[in-house]
């Protein structure tokens, strides 16, 4: 008869328990100091995109410009378009990124072949210095007097 009285107190807990009234509901939410704007109209958001589809186009041209000038100008409008906040950029941001990265790489790679053409650069003309002193060298040992006569002996 142990398991009596340990039976009445579950069942008065869970009797108690399910006196209690529920839970209130949250309070609303207040109303935002600021509305959201209206979306623009379709036709709107249509002619933004085209218009930043056209500064891509624009970018992508002054890109493909071998001044470093040039090169700059298109890393900054697609700096810009990758930081854009507006919610027509949005769909572009991750090709301005691509785009932006691999303007840099294409810099990075020009500056080494320029590097590397210098050096080439050095190189021959080094050649030919010391192509030039050889020759002045053959010529001379030419206007040098014969060579003694050598006997049988080896010193």
């Amino acid at each position: 008869m142990r398991l009596e009285p340990r039976l009445i107190a579950l069942c008065a807990v869970l009797w108690l328990a399910g006196c209690q009234a529920p839970p209130a509901a949250p309070p609303p939410l207040p109303a935002p100091v600021c509305p959201e704007p209206a979306a623009p109209p379709e036709a709107e958001q249509l002619n933004a995109l085209l218009g930043q589809l056209e500064d891509l186009h624009k970018t992508l041209v002054l890109a493909q410009g071998r001044s470093p000038a040039e090169q700059l100008q298109a890393s900054a409008q697609l700096d810009a378009l990758a930081l854009a906040t507006n919610a027509q950029a949005e769909p572009l941001r991750p090709l301005a990124q691509l785009l932006n990265a691999r303007l840099a790489e294409q810099r990075r790679l020009q500056d080494n072949v320029d590097k590397l053409t210098a050096q080439l650069r050095d190189s021959q003309r080094r050649n030919e210095q010391l192509n030039e002193k050889l020759e002045a060298l053959k010529a001379i040992e030419q206007a040098l007097p014969g060579k003694p006569a050598t006997t049988g002996r080896a010193p």
